[in-house]
């Protein structure tokens, strides 16, 4: 399977919604996060930082998971720099 920018291309085709983020600490790098209803990924520099690709490994329901809990979640672990480095 062909990857691009770290995703399996099949995630990239299905349109999930993408989000610039700058950090407010630290260096204050600007990310890119790609999510959706139960998951989300965080790359920098087209490199990926994090990856969520489950509702459950983030301690949140899947019924729950909705696309915009997933964005904010992300923004939190930006900020915390939480399972990842600047």
């Amino acid at each position: 399977m062909r990857t691009v920018a770290g995703f399996p291309a099949s995630k990239r085709e299905r349109g999930m919604p993408v989000q610039e983020y700058t950090r407010n600490k630290g260096q204050g790098f600007k990310y890119s996060i790609e999510y959706a209803m139960g998951e989300y990924f965080i790359l920098r520099d087209h490199e990926m930082k994090k990856s969520v690709p489950d509702a459950t490994i983030a301690g949140v329901a899947p019924g729950e998971a909705k696309p915009d809990l997933m964005l904010k979640m992300a923004i939190a672990d930006i900020e915390d720099l939480a399972g990842m480095d600047e």
